[in-house]
């Protein structure tokens, strides 16, 4: 090894090295895919001594005995050697082959398990990292991926002398709602072997204290000691939250045991405490980075000089008679064939158009510059307008390319730009507007899979001209005055959801908003009577009074007798209002994100609304605010993009969701944070991806493998998957689990996988607890070949419902509202790793209404009376052990007053209420393909749905001709025999789920805007069903909400209650169910 390298002069005195940096790099970082040589167990090879090779070419020789870790030898070569420069350990060329040579080693893991062949490391010079970030950016936005970068660092720094160690690798899972109907239960502390009795209210650090107490020891001031006791579950990696006021019953595990009646096992342990490190030469401590970036001090691009904010460069001040234009020159694809294209250009402001050019034909050779003259004066244009272009040709061959042109500073783009043109997928169903793509994602991607890659060269010949800078607009603000939306009274806001003309209100905002945002009603819907009045405005119709606004600047920008000032005026008022404004609901805020609102005041509006989330509801928001991200930042360095990248490198679940979601996403801001997250998760982190990579990967071979075999029967198939599962190492396959971060999964139970009988033969994967292997194993399904997001978002969507209908029970004192406090309804986890695969949990000790008619040796679903024998049958065998002392409210048995065996009377409430939860829930959200295959049912009462291919009204037909459905709501006769106890209709207990239903729709109704705000941004997604905005109409239809007058709520609320009862007598759902049951007997 040291034979190949030059040979160094060994130092052993001081070296006064002094070395100034500009960036500081973190000492974790992302490895590459497949390193399996990377060994976490200590090496044999690795000698008493270890050379440390520095820039400047010397080396030094320390011994290896005195340290544990690198961070040791970083502070020896500062203190005894006088090396003072930040800098980083890297492995030399010779230990890993990669792109680069080199891989940067962690300096908190033991030297011993650093898997080092030879003991030689490298130190890293200013700025020196592994791989490039984001190498393939065009040079507009290298100024943006620098800064991103040094706030990214500044993160990591105040992350890691922040946030234990423990805390980042194991964050607790937190459920959207509390756990109701528990009065007390009790946890088992491992040490000192002790349960001690909670109550709903509990928390993480009062259960602290009281062991503390109990344990006859003080309580310690935990800001000032060196250690702090923290509670962790003994069979998840999830450690509680001592610093946060969640009481218990909010913790997903927590809630899991006392529904599954299983002990609750805490440990209590003492973690170091990070310490408060300070750059070197500095005396201040690393302070939590801002997400908003200050405009005050503009950016500069290279090559360029630096530019003033001289009041003369003020766009407003421009002349009328100076109108842009830029000039552009086309160059061809290499790999192209010759193929006659159409250029096509056009100037957008939040997605209106401002100016459309006409076509230009390009048959893919080099073009002689050409210049775009438009009449639209450069004093007319706004931040957030982008120059749209697109190739077309016959062959259906599409690229465009969207530029903003301001950049991140707020000056117009000037100079020479080159450009890379992105190409458009037929299955994404992006939406043109005169043959070019605003709502796509702006910027190059560079995708380096695509053959064709066609650039474009693009000048802008104008001086340094700019918008306002923040001081100058808090001058302009305040000279503006206009009218505080009365709606912010306390008095108001609790009357919002209240009153019924709030509720139609409400309508009316939805209606105008879905017609602004569909391209063919632009302009045409009928405007609500308080638009012209924001202080009549409802709080969530915030976007309705924008768009409005946004109505008048477009018309005045194209009306050519209109002067900057008026169009600036207006603008100002916008800004005036966003800051009067009161909060709007999260679901809300992704209404300000789009295309259609791109000023960035807007959307640093909505980002400082989406900043107050906790870190549970930020990864229940995750997919909507990455869409937003990834769509619609006209720039990498946004405060939105900041906001993502700091919650997930400091909460690891949400990196992990980060991860997965990106992975294979092409477009520019993506691939940024994307890069970005990889290279400073952390080297443990970043390792455990890999492996879900890896395993992924092997699964997708073993399926193509399975399925290109001639077996067909499920055994031979089940026999095939054991067979090449056998294969490889049982090792292998351990890993932390793609859906919870928190669950290790450990050994692969071979002998209990399977292969589902379906086209796309998906597996049934049983793999042990790591740290509960003879107690608890973790089933999952993997499917290759479905679109798995719908089913991300339909239980998103679910999630949503449980948690409106959790929190009014609570705010409103209303019997028929109370019992809303818990519906029983059951979710699962679903991790989409990529658009064709994805993981989905099995819930556990559940069946399906078909398996269940199954059992009692029947192969059809005409007997009312399977489901509750079912019932009856598993709650009145064996009595089971119980772990876990709970006291509930509400339970209790029914007595035996017939000669058939009843079903406890808990049990028939459970399924009263999930039944018409789900009655609801997939009424308004449409849910398709109902068959009994798709409904599932546990033994304790909780009916839930399952598989959401078919939502927002796409029913399954019969040859694609008939429909075999006609409603969501699935009342059929053997549920309607549990709901009623064995009777006849128009019993209290049907009264009673009557109600239920109504009550679940009522709230939804009042809650419309939050529904349709969670959906809106995933549109942009291009989901097979969810494409187009139009796609929402369903919506509107389910509420009731339709028409220049919406329904009142009481009305809508009787129209539901005609749809129940019709539901109960569908004769298709009858049919459908009998036809399903005998194509899918079981075999004999």
């Amino acid at each position: 090894m040291l034979e190949d390298l030059p040979s160094y002069e060994y130092y052993s005195e001081s070296l006064g090295i002094q070395i100034e940096l500009v960036f500081l790099f973190p000492s974790e970082c992302y490895v590459s895919a497949y390193q399996e040589s990377f060994s976490k167990t200590p090496s044999s090879n690795i000698s008493s001594s270890i050379d440390i090779l520095l820039p400047n070419g010397l080396v030094i020789c320390l011994k290896h005995d005195k340290f544990k870790t690198l961070a040791d030898i970083r502070h020896e070569l500062r203190k005894n050697y006088g090396i003072t420069w930040l800098f980083h350990f890297l492995s030399i060329t010779h230990t890993f082959t990669n792109e680069t040579g080199d891989l940067l080693l962690d300096e908190q893991q033991s030297f011993d398990t650093l898997g080092l062949v030879y003991p030689f490391i490298r130190v890293s010079d200013k700025g020196e990292l592994p791989t490039p970030l984001c190498k393939w950016l065009s040079p507009v936005d290298q100024v943006d991926i620098e800064s991103l970068i040094q706030f990214t660092e500044q993160l990591v720094e105040w992350r890691d002398t922040t946030i234990p160690q423990e805390i980042l690798h194991a964050p607790p899972s937190i459920s959207h709602t509390i756990l109701s109907n528990i009065d007390s239960f009790l946890v088992y502390i491992e040490r000192p072997k002790k349960s001690y009795p909670c109550v709903p209210s509990t928390t993480c650090l009062q259960l602290i204290e009281n062991i503390l107490v109990d344990q006859n020891k003080y309580s310690l001031d935990y800001s000032n000691a060196s250690t702090q006791p923290m509670l962790k579950f003994s069979h998840r990696n999830e450690f509680l939250l001592s610093t946060e006021p969640y009481p218990l019953l909010q913790y997903s595990y927590i809630q899991e045991c006392l529904q599954k009646n299983v002990q609750i096992n805490l440990e209590l342990i003492y973690i170091q405490l990070p310490k408060k490190s300070k750059k070197f030469g500095q005396k201040h401590s690393c302070h939590e980075p801002t997400i908003f970036r200050s405009l005050d001090h503009p950016s500069t691009l290279a090559n360029s000089n630096k530019e003033n904010h001289s009041h003369d460069q003020l766009l407003p001040h421009q002349s009328p008679s100076t109108l842009f234009k830029f000039t552009f020159r086309l160059r061809p694809s290499a790999n192209a064939k010759q193929t006659i294209f159409q250029f096509h250009a056009g100037i957008y402001y939040s997605r209106r158009c401002l100016f459309s050019f006409d076509p230009i034909s390009w048959n893919n050779t080099y073009t002689e510059e050409i210049t775009q003259a438009t009449t639209l004066p450069i004093a007319n244009l706004l931040p957030g307008t982008l120059l749209c272009l697109a190739l077309t040709s016959k062959q259906s061959e599409i690229f465009f390319l969207n530029v903003s042109l301001f950049r991140s500073n707020g000056f117009l783009l000037k100079g020479s730009h080159e450009f890379t043109f992105n190409s458009i997928k037929l299955q994404q169903n992006i939406a043109n507007n005169k043959h070019v793509y605003p709502d796509a994602f702006i910027g190059s991607s560079n995708n380096e899979s695509t053959t064709d890659n066609y650039e474009i060269n693009l000048k802008f010949d104008f001086e340094s001209y700019r918008f306002y800078s923040n001081d100058e607009l808090s001058e302009k603000l305040l000279k503006i005055n206009i009218p505080t939306p009365t709606v912010v009274t306390a008095a108001k806001q609790q009357q919002h959801h209240q009153e019924s003309s709030d509720d139609v209100a409400n309508g009316e905002a939805i209606n105008y908003l879905l017609g602004v945002l569909n391209d063919e009603t632009q302009y045409m819907v009928r405007e609500p009577s308080w638009l012209s009045d924001c202080s009549l405005a409802p709080i969530d119709a915030l976007p309705c009074v924008l768009h409005s606004l946004l109505g008048e600047i477009h018309r005045a920008i194209l009306s050519n007798n209109t002067s900057s000032t008026i169009i600036y005026e207006k603008l100002f008022s916008i800004y005036k209002i966003i800051n009067s404004w009161p909060p709007v609901s999260f679901e809300m805020c992704f209404f300000l994100l789009d295309g259609t609102l791109s000023d960035a005041h807007i959307r640093s509006y909505a980002v400082s609304q989406l900043e107050r989330l906790s870190n549970h509801l930020f990864l229940f928001y995750i997919p909507q605010i990455l869409q937003a991200a990834l769509q619609f930042e006209h720039f990498i360095d946004t405060p939105l993009i900041r906001l993502i990248l700091k919650r997930s490198l400091c909460h690891r679940a949400i990196g992990q969701r980060l991860f997965w979601t990106l992975k294979d996403i092409k477009t520019r801001n993506g691939r940024v944070m994307f890069e970005v997250y990889k290279t400073y998760c952390g080297l443990s982190i970043a390792n455990d991806l890999q492996t879900q990579v890896t395993i992924t990967l092997k699964l997708n071979t073993i399926n193509q493998r399975i399925r290109s075999t001639n077996v067909k029967d499920a055994n031979g198939m089940r026999q095939e998957l054991l067979k090449r599962l056998d294969e490889l190492d049982k090792n292998a396959w351990r890993c932390v689990s793609p859906l919870d971060p928190g669950c290790f999964l450990g050994t692969l139970l071979i002998d209990e996988c399977q292969v589902y009988d379906s086209f796309m033969r998906p597996f049934k994967l049983v793999w042990e607890n790591a740290l509960n292997p003879k107690h608890e194993r973790f089933e999952l399904i993997y499917k290759i070949g479905d679109d798995l997001r719908q089913d991300v978002l339909t239980l998103q969507i679910f999630r949503l419902f449980d948690s409106i209908w959790k929190k009014n029970s609570l705010d409103q004192a209303n019997e028929d509202v109370s019992q809303l406090q818990n519906l029983h309804m059951t979710f699962y986890d679903v991790m989409c790793t990529s658009e064709t695969t994805g993981f989905i949990r099995i819930v556990p000790n559940a069946y399906t209404i078909l398996n269940i008619y199954h059992r009692f040796n029947t192969t059809t679903t005409i007997k009312r009376n399977v489901v509750y024998d079912w019932l009856a049958q598993q709650n009145n065998t064996s009595q089971k052990t119980i772990l876990n002392k709970i006291t509930r409210r509400g339970t209790g048995t029914a007595s035996n007053d017939g000669t058939e065996t009843p079903v406890p009377n808990n049990i028939l409430s459970k399924f009263r209420k999930s039944c018409a939860a789900y009655c609801t829930a997939g009424f308004i959200i449409g849910l398709g393909d109902r068959h009994p295959s798709n409904i599932m049912l546990t033994p304790d009462g909780r009916l839930f749905h399952v598989d959401f291919g078919h939502i927002l009204g796409d029913y399954v037909k019969f040859g694609n001709i008939f429909p075999r459905e006609t409603t969501s709501i699935v009342l059929v006769e053997p549920f309607l025999y549990v709901i009623n106890n064995r009777k006849s209709n128009d019993t209290a207990e049907y009264r009673d789920f009557i109600q239920i239903c109504l009550q679940t729709f009522r709230l939804l109704r009042e809650h419309a805007t939050s529904i349709f705000g969670l959906l809106y941004l995933i549109v942009y997604a291009r989901l097979p069903l969810l494409n187009n905005v139009t796609h929402l109409n369903y919506l509107r239809q389910a509420l009731f909400l339709t028409g220049e007058k919406p329904y009142e709520i009481k009305n809508a609320v009787q129209a539901y209650k005609r749809k129940i009862e019709s539901a109960q007598n569908d004769t298709r759902r009858f049919l459908d169910w009998i036809a399903h049951a005998f194509v899918h007997k079981p075999q004999r």
